[in-house]
Parts: structure tokens; C-alpha cells; sequence
């Protein structure tokens, strides 16, 4: 039998450990947001299953949405454990920027089988999102 001489942390080559933290964050963000734009409104639907539309907050503040609310466990269980326990309950709170200021007052939001859709029309849609910049 022969030993492998330690190399202490030789062992492992240099790998590059370039996590992309927030994008993992979002992976376990609630509620599920989608997000789509046209050229005159920003669209954002959420999976809010469960949750009844009185315990639902919409804020819009220029390019930024908030959606804010509250599950609840239906009853109390008693003499009952759990096998396998993965339904959340609990407030949750999302904030997201979107990608041009919107119309807050021309808002409308309806909420159907568990799916919140927000209508947002955009408050420049003429306008453009950039401009090159000629270097001197």
C-alpha cells in the first residue's frame, strides 16, 4: 500500500468561485414574479396561491413595485405530526424595480385562481431608455 504525500490546500486546483448570490436569493424569493414589458405598459403576474385578496398589499412608487401580504394556516392540528411539512405560511414582501417609471394612478391589478396580474402603463412611453454618448 502506498501514502499520497498531504499537499495541504494544493489538494484542490483554483477554482472559481463566482457565486451570482442574488440571482440565487430570488430562486427562493415569494411570491413568484414575472415580469414582461410591451411599449406602453409593464405587466407583472405573481403566484399568490392561497392567499385571499384581501390579505394582498399593491404599492407602485415611479419604477419600483411592491407587493406585500399574508398567509395563514387554515387549522390547528392537534395529536397530528408532520411526515413532510413545505407549504409556507407567514407575511412576505417583494420589491422590484422595474424598467421604465409607470402610470401609478392608471394602475389596475385583478387577482383569478391564485395568479395576481398587475397592469402598469408606462408614464413615458415615448421616451427613449438611452442615448449613445460621442466621446471628445
Amino acid at each position: 500500500m502506498s501514502l499520497i504525500k498531504w499537499r495541504g490546500n494544493d489538494m484542490w486546483p483554483d477554482f472559481n468561485f463566482d457565486f451570482n448570490l442574488p440571482a440565487l436569493s430570488n430562486m427562493f424569493a415569494r411570491p413568484r414574479i414575472d415580469i414582461t414589458e410591451s411599449e406602453t405598459e409593464v405587466t407583472a403576474t405573481a403566484e399568490l396561491p392561497g392567499v385571499d385578496k384581501k390579505d394582498i398589499e399593491i404599492n407602485v412608487h415611479g419604477d419600483v413595485l411592491e407587493i406585500k401580504g399574508q398567509t395563514s394556516k387554515e387549522t390547528e392540528r392537534k395529536n397530528q405530526s408532520y411526515y413532510l411539512n413545505e407549504r409556507y405560511y407567514g407575511s412576505f414582501e417583494r420589491r422590484i424595480g422595474l424598467p421604465t417609471e409607470v402610470d401609478s394612478e392608471r394602475t389596475t391589478a385583478k387577482f383569478e385562481n391564485g395568479i395576481l396580474t398587475i397592469i402598469m402603463p408606462k408614464l413615458h412611453p415615448d421616451k427613449p431608455k438611452g442615448r449613445k454618448i460621442d466621446i471628445q
